[in-house]
């Protein structure tokens, strides 16, 4: 029975693993911030939002464009003068080739490249904060390792315990058996509770072992197995309110600022563009046609861009726009309803854990009374060991239990803590 209860323990908590003398879970957070993938990716999208938004600030810079064409024609203008007059039409090739160069600067769109490089810094900004509500998920993740280890090392000394019990009567048991009061049935029994409870603490470290493996492979760290857990110290305040520290709810705003940048943008749309060019060519033929030879000729201008269907969709664009925002904030609601929802399991977990403490000390004393009585009994013959036994399982049980409770209940703390956002535990 007690080697069911162990292994049902150790299965439900889904043992994992951790770093050198003394680690807290602050400490292993850190690791994680600092050295997981995942965490890397913000460097890198800052590097990728500084480059896009050089990408986008070059609208504001003379666009310069290059071209060459060389072409064949069937026929050219010909001008109808009557043959054997003053004046002869000039003959003009067929071939013609053109090399130019043209620059032009945008005088007035609106704004919309300053908007284009805010919008850049706003996706950056919002990829960020996908990838740290990646990485809370992962300390999540962590912290369900960690509470493994801490759990399988309070069991260790619960068994512990139970072990040098069991030696301790097998000592006397044996001296009585020697002297035929009692008969060797009673030490074998022990002896095989003994050895039972021996495979117990050896699955358990095993356990333990893989648990810092795994937490090693997390924090990107290897982690000493003889390093001490420190368990966290929780000040719990239970909030009315939910804080809005999560990295979702800055996840939630910056998709509607996006939103509200490409609205702003969509507005440029609206209206006309300035913008001053110049080109220059060498080919033939230039502006005069009749001008066969190949020489440069240029001009310089100004132009003024309007788009009738563009002006027409921006003031869709803006409606789609703002559905969109209005998708997010219900998203956001759904969010905070299911957070809620967590928020008061956590707070009936807590509860519930604080009250299953104030009883645990009792049925312990109360076991132990038992057990002693037992022990009593079993020397004078009076029971069996295997009814020894028995009992000394149910006050090992209830050690382990009490051990339980506490380490849930400082569990569930932290659990909602983390529900709400909030990262530092000491």
């Amino acid at each position: 029975m007690l080697t069911a209860l162990l292994f049902s323990i150790i299965t439900l908590m889904g043992v994992l693993p951790i770093p050198q003398d003394t680690l807290s879970l602050d400490d292993i957070h850190a690791q994680v911030e600092a050295s997981y993938p995942l965490a890397q990716k913000i460097d890198l999208q800052n590097e990728i939002t500084e480059l896009n938004k050089k990408i986008a600030g070059t609208a504001a810079y003379p666009q310069i464009n290059f071209r060459a064409t060389a072409t064949y024609q069937s026929e050219v203008t010909e001008l109808p003068l009557p043959s054997g007059g003053q004046f002869t039409a000039p003959e003009l090739s067929k071939d013609q080739y053109k090399a130019t160069v043209e620059a032009s600067q945008t005088i007035y769109n609106s704004g919309a490249v300053s908007i284009k490089k805010e919008l850049e810094k706003i996706r950056g900004q919002g990829k960020n904060k996908a990838t740290e509500v990646e990485v809370r998920q992962i300390k999540e993740q962590v912290n369900q390792v960690f509470f493994g280890i801490l759990l399988a090392q309070e069991q260790l000394r619960v068994i512990s315990t139970l072990m040098k019990n069991l030696r301790a009567q097998i000592k006397e048991v044996s001296s009585k058996v020697e002297h035929g009061v009692l008969l060797p049935s009673q030490k074998y029994t022990l002896e095989a509770e003994l050895i039972n409870t021996r495979q117990d603490s050896a699955e358990i470290e095993s356990n333990i072992a893989s648990g810092y493996k795994m937490l090693s492979k997390l924090i990107g760290k290897e982690i000493n197995p003889n390093t001490k857990l420190e368990m966290p110290k929780v000040n719990l305040v239970i909030e009315d309110e939910i804080l809005k520290k999560r990295p979702e709810y800055e996840l939630f705003q910056s998709n509607r600022e996006v939103l509200s940048y490409q609205k702003e943008l969509a507005k440029t749309e609206k209206w006309p563009t300035l913008s001053a060019f110049g080109s220059t060519t060498y080919g033939r033929p230039g502006y005069n046609v009749f001008d066969d030879n190949l020489h440069a000729f240029y001009m310089v201008g100004f132009r003024l861009q309007w788009n009738f269907w563009n002006a027409r969709n921006a003031v869709k664009k803006e409606q789609i726009y703002e559905l969109q925002q209005k998708i997010i904030s219900e998203e956001e609601r759904a969010f905070e309803r299911q957070l809620k929802a967590s928020l008061s399991k956590i707070r009936e977990q807590i509860a519930l854990f604080e009250e299953k403490l104030k009883q645990d000390q009792q049925i312990i004393a109360l076991r132990e009374k038992v057990v002693d009585e037992k022990a009593s009994q079993m020397k004078n013959g009076s029971v069996t060991a295997t009814e020894y036994i028995t009992e000394l399982n149910k006050v090992t049980q209830a050690r382990l239990s009490q051990m339980i409770h506490q380490t849930k209940l400082v569990q569930s703390k932290i659990d909602y803590q983390t529900t709400l956002g909030i990262s530092k535990y000491r």
